[in-house]
């Protein structure tokens, strides 16, 4: 048995993900050894109604984060955006951020001018991606807004929408348009606006991880890492971006899972032909990915051999899009 906290994050993590698969082929993964067959000892109370990268709604209400299940209930007009060590951040409507005190369940209530897709707080900042591709920050305390740009708007975009991210004295917004804008949040004034990928359609940065002076994010098409102000990129077919330890780990529409470092260079790849791989997952030196047909795939990070275990009663996606 798979214990159940890996239960819990393999299954958040395929719900937060929307997966385009190219009509075209009508061929599946078919492994060549299944090495075992597993099961889960563990069920949700209830189905997911609506969901992102950073947490699920089961249709009772109950909301379900990164960090597990939670004991809040969560209106039907309302969206799960994002967490912190205090709040529970919502989108109560299209004009309204309600944060939702984790100790007492008593919520704040900002508006905005247009509806939100992700957020993030600091302090009492709160910085905000709203679907007109506007970046904004408001004052939790007074409820007013310090900063507001709205750059291009986007057509269409990938549902997994990034937050935004503080640092120190700075929050980069990740952007619909394939852009990163950063912002100083003490002089509240554009510090660098970063161009990551100049798609039309579904170049949203989906991904954003920031550590000192190290800078990753993706769109659909492309990955960059900004080292010590140098730029490095990866140009593919996106469906997913991981970081673990010292690599970075994508998988791509073609069935491919690679390890990088963090300049970019192939250190690793596994090619699975035909699969339709959701997401990646780490535990230990293992990452663990699901296909669609109810196979989850075991890779060990060392040396990149994999194993193939069956699921149990795990039934294969509907969609053939």
């Amino acid at each position: 048995m798979i214990k159940n906290n890996l239960f819990y994050f393999i299954l958040f993590s395929i719900l937060s993900v929307v997966v385009f698969i190219g009509c075209s082929s009508k061929k599946y993964f078919e492994p060549k050894k299944i090495d075992a067959k597993i099961s889960f000892d563990h069920r949700m109370n209830g189905s997911i109604e609506r969901s992102n990268r950073y947490g699920a709604i089961l249709k009772s209400g109950l909301l379900i984060t990164q960090n597990g299940a939670t004991n809040l209930e969560v209106d039907k007009d309302s969206t799960f955006l994002n967490e912190n060590e205090q709040y529970y951040i919502m989108s109560k409507g299209c004009y309204d951020i309600e944060l939702v005190d984790k100790a007492t369940f008593v919520s704040t209530s900002i508006s905005t001018e247009t509806c939100s897709l992700s957020a993030a707080i600091k302090g009492k900042q709160l910085a905000v991606v709203s679907i007109d591709n506007s970046s904004s920050i408001y004052d939790i305390e007074t409820k007013n807004i310090l900063f507001t740009q709205k750059g291009v708007s986007a057509i269409a975009v990938n549902s997994l929408v990034a937050a935004p991210v503080f640092l120190d004295t700075l929050v980069v917004f990740p952007m619909l348009d394939g852009k990163l804008l950063v912002v100083d949040t003490k002089t509240l004034s554009v510090s660098r606006n970063i161009i990551i990928n100049s798609e039309k359609f579904f170049n949203n940065v989906f991904y954003l991880f920031v550590d000192g002076e190290n800078m990753v994010a993706a769109t659909q098409k492309r990955l960059v890492s900004l080292v010590s102000g140098k730029e490095f990129s990866y140009e593919g077919n996106i469906i997913d971006v991981l970081h673990s330890g010292e690599y970075f780990y994508i998988i791509t529409l073609e069935g491919q899972v690679i390890q990088l470092d963090k300049t970019l260079r192939i250190n690793n790849q596994l090619k699975l032909p035909f699969a339709s791989l959701n997401t990646l997952v780490a535990r230990g030196d293992t990452l663990f990915s699901l296909e669609k047909k109810g196979y989850l795939i075991a890779i060990d990070t060392k040396n990149f051999a994999h194993r193939v275990l069956k699921i149990k009663g795990m039934k294969e996606s509907s969609s053939e899009s």
